[in-house]
């Protein structure tokens, strides 16, 4: 397979995907492309007495506590009705599940400390914040991250 590059002013900015056959592989690429470009797809979240509307690449993880869904970003956290279930059903295929509490978007994170006795920190770029990837979803998610990053 071979990957072009073509810049020039005269051009409207287009992806263009030329196979002989429609596969697993390609299927598999245009959804990467897409939910990495669809980040126009934008989920409304409260905050106090107001509702934003917040595109899903800015989020770095939501989690619940204590029956509350909050969605964080680089700059502050926001609250949803939605249940982590729910969630999971709208998201791109750029978060996943890492506990029972949380889940993450494999684009934001900048690395994850490894622990075998517990969970494992996951830590998110251009943010000190962290999140917990419990032992049962360690690997799901190195899976996913190498595959939302085209390292596979």
């Amino acid at each position: 397979m071979k990957i072009r590059t073509e810049i020039s002013e005269d051009f409207d900015e287009e992806i263009i995907i030329r196979s002989k056959h429609m596969n697993d592989k390609i299927s598999r690429l245009q959804s990467l492309i897409s939910d990495f470009l669809g980040g126009s797809a934008e989920i409304m979240l409260q905050l106090g007495n107001a509702d934003y509307f917040i595109p899903f690449r800015d989020i770095l993880f939501f989690e619940t506590v204590q029956n509350r869904t909050t969605a964080h970003t680089k700059d502050g956290m926001y609250y949803t009705d939605y249940k982590l279930y729910e969630l999971e059903a709208v998201l791109p295929h750029t978060f996943l599940r890492a506990s029972k509490s949380c889940i993450l978007n494999t684009l934001r994170v900048s690395s994850v400390s490894r622990s075998l006795t517990g969970p494992s920190e996951v830590f998110f770029s251009p943010s000190p914040k962290k999140a917990y990837v419990s032992r049962m979803y360690y690997k799901s998610l190195i899976e996913r991250i190498n595959e939302t990053r085209l390292l596979k």
